[in-house]
């Protein structure tokens, strides 16, 4: 239980030239305390051995939505409080307004989506972090 605990996972907040954030659905929802589901989420994963927590978002994202991004600054480090794993969120630019390939994780995402960043207090089920939140002008 203590490896899961401590398992960091940097995830990207990216956003398009017209506002919207990109998401992902998961194929199997993930489930957390109480009734957290973690079905939509950041688009992101497990930070490698060998690799810097902006490189596995920026390999993350590419690998699961085919968009190319570049890590600007992280916006917060927490430990989730539905899910034992510790989440780096970062701020990421697109390096194009197209994806850079075919999505390479078709058996992990169900679905790849750009939002309105007031749609997500409705798809996401678990919580969504405070800085997050002001970043992309959301009341708490």
């Amino acid at each position: 239980m203590l490896a899961e605990q401590t398992t960091v996972i940097s995830v990207g907040v990216v956003r398009n030239a017209a506002g919207q954030v990109l998401i992902i659905r998961r194929q199997l929802p993930e489930s957390g305390k109480g009734e957290a589901t973690l079905c939509w989420a950041f688009p992101g994963g497990k930070v490698r051995k060998e690799e810097k927590a902006e490189q596995a978002v920026e390999r993350e994202i590419l690998e699961e939505t085919g968009y190319a991004v570049q890590a600007l600054r992280q916006l917060n480090l927490r430990l989730h409080p539905e899910f034992t794993r510790i989440i780096r969120y970062f701020l990421c630019a697109l390096v194009q307004e197209q994806p850079q390939q075919e999505p390479q994780e078709p058996e992990e995402i169900a679905e790849i989506r750009w939002v309105n960043p007031a749609e997500l207090r409705q798809l996401f089920t678990s919580n969504l972090d405070e800085r997050v939140s002001k970043e992309l002008g959301l009341s708490l």
